[in-house]
């Protein structure tokens, strides 16, 4: 499938929700939850085909194990059988993308003049600023870090399997 860029995706939704239909601000600075809603429908659209694709892939892979042929031999709903079965089992890969969000944010922040870590990495980086590059990168591994330790954490409440063997 063809993949389209956070920064394309940013700017014609600038173009066209914010200076053709003048329905949120163009710049994020200090205009509330209002100028939030840009860069999160643009993050949010970049991920949306890596999640409805792995969603589909664990949900099918799930659909063809004998738990669930065992469970329509047993006169279960099929609406049962998703939620009681195949959504709990389809979940670990999910939150394993769920930990991954925090790709494509600088780029997101420098479009929409958010003043946040990601806007201060790029200027840094066209600047040549390298203690604050160097601090960026740390802060975001340990960002990385805290949350595949949480994203681990969350398995073993999700998962009766992992608890056992822990």
């Amino acid at each position: 499938g063809v993949s389209i860029p956070n920064f394309w995706v940013g700017l014609m939704l600038l173009y066209f929700v914010a200076l053709k239909l003048s329905l949120l601000p163009v710049v994020s600075i200090g205009g509330g939850i209002k100028s939030m809603i840009l860069p999160a429908i643009t993050l949010a659209f970049a991920m949306a085909a890596k999640y409805t694709r792995q969603v589909r892939t664990a949900v099918l892979e799930e659909l063809n194990k004998d738990y669930v042929i065992g469970a329509k031999a047993r006169g279960l709903s099929y609406g049962k059988i998703l939620l009681r079965h195949v959504f709990p089992n389809s979940l670990l890969p999910l939150i394993t993308l769920l930990g991954l969000l925090l790709g494509g944010t600088a780029v997101v922040e420098v479009i929409f003049s958010y003043p946040g870590l990601g806007n201060l990495a790029v200027t840094s980086i066209t600047a040549y600023d390298y203690p604050v590059i160097q601090a960026y990168v740390l802060w975001i591994a340990l960002i990385y870090m805290i949350i595949n330790l949480i994203v681990d954490l969350s398995y073993t409440l999700v998962d009766p399997k992992v608890r056992e063997r822990g």
